[in-house]
């Protein structure tokens, strides 16, 4: 039965949240990928476009698209880095920061949903259960 497979069980459980997300996401005036870049620069702001794709796993077209826009609207600046003139630094703006707010209640909203009516050592188990299988997947694409 498929219920029994992880890979549709992780399948099933990504399109209902992601779904959700999604549709929250838009309500906020937001393209899909670009909830991500602000997340990623809210942890860490003026990170490299080539740190940002590794970290929200998107490729250079398509950051550099979502970049492009994003800064078009007043969310992110970009600066040319200090010791690499041939990249940039990616910073929020204030604009941005407000976003980052807003993504962050709705991604714990998502995630309160998710793991609703779980134990935290229940929970906790979830997220490592989920990062071995994630550290195995990305070890076996390196080999």
């Amino acid at each position: 039965m498929l219920d029994d497979e992880l890979h549709f069980l992780l399948l099933r459980a990504f399109n209902h949240s992601n779904r959700r997300i999604d549709e929250a996401i838009r309500r906020i005036g937001l393209l899909p990928g670009q909830p991500k870049i602000i997340e990623c620069l809210a942890e860490q702001d003026g990170r490299t476009a080539k740190e940002i794709c590794a970290e929200c796993i998107l490729d250079k077209s398509t950051m550099t698209g979502l970049l492009n826009r994003m800064e078009l609207r007043g969310l992110v600046r970009r600066e040319i880095h200090e010791t690499d003139k041939r990249s940039y630094r990616v910073f929020l703006t204030e604009s941005g920061h407000d976003y980052a707010s807003r993504i962050a209640a709705i991604m714990q909203q998502a995630d309160e949903t998710a793991m609703q009516g779980m134990s935290e050592t229940e929970r906790e188990t979830l997220r490592e259960g989920l990062r071995h299988v994630i550290a195995n997947i990305e070890q076996e694409g390196k080999e």
